[in-house]
This record gives structure tokens, C-alpha cells and sequence, in this order.
């Protein structure tokens, strides 16, 4: 399926990967666009796994970057992730679109 995809010229391919590591070297060669590989139940310590292996391009981050308006600013300072809330995810009102907080609005609360 990847070498007809690959014929469309499509701008990139984003597979949802649960471990076949050889399945994801063939997917790999195949596919010489971009590739977004995204882990389910990876850990914050493995984002980049894939991408240092050259199996993919990219590590989408989705649900870390929906529940962490400061994502790339907690990584950079290694700080701990607020918790997802699934029930939010799909909607049913405004709460977990916007209303997770930063760090700077964590430290602030709790010098009150």
C-alpha cells in the first residue's frame, strides 16, 4: 500500500506505529516524503527515537501538546506534563480547549 501511496506525491504519511520495527524500515524506504511516525504509549523520554533512527521524520505530540499550551517550554526545561483529559477530547463544551495551565500560571497559584 506505502509504493502506491508513494506514486500520489502525497506531502507526507502519518502512521500510527504499535511496534512492528521491521514493518516501519519498509515503510521507511518506501516513503520518501515525509514520514510522521506517532507511538502510542511512548514516554516523553522517547519522542525522538524514531527520528534519531531515520524511520521518521517527525514525532507528532498531539495529546501532550493539546493538555500543555507551553509544551516546547516544559521539554526545554524538563518540567513535569500536565495530565490529558480524554473526556474533553471530542467535545461537549469548552472545557480542555483552552483552560490547562502553563507553567508561569502553575508558579503564580502557588504563590498565592
Amino acid at each position: 500500500m506505502t509504493k502506491e501511496l508513494a506514486k500520489l506525491n502525497l506531502a507526507y504519511l502519518h502512521v500510527m506505529h504499535l511496534g512492528n520495527d521491521e514493518l516501519l524500515q519498509d515503510i521507511r524506504s518506501l516513503w520518501t516524503n515525509p514520514l510522521l511516525v506517532n507511538r502510542a504509549g511512548r514516554t516523553i523520554d522517547n519522542i525522538s527515537v524514531d527520528i534519531d533512527s531515520d524511520l521518521a521524520d517527525l514525532a507528532p505530540v498531539g495529546v501532550w501538546s493539546l493538555s500543555n499550551p507551553d509544551f516546547v517550554e516544559r521539554l526545554k526545561a524538563g518540567a513535569p506534563l500536565n495530565e490529558a483529559d480524554p473526556a474533553t477530547f471530542y467535545g461537549g463544551g469548552s472545557k480542555g480547549y483552552t483552560d490547562y495551565p502553563t507553567l508561569k500560571e502553575l508558579e503564580h497559584q502557588e504563590s498565592k
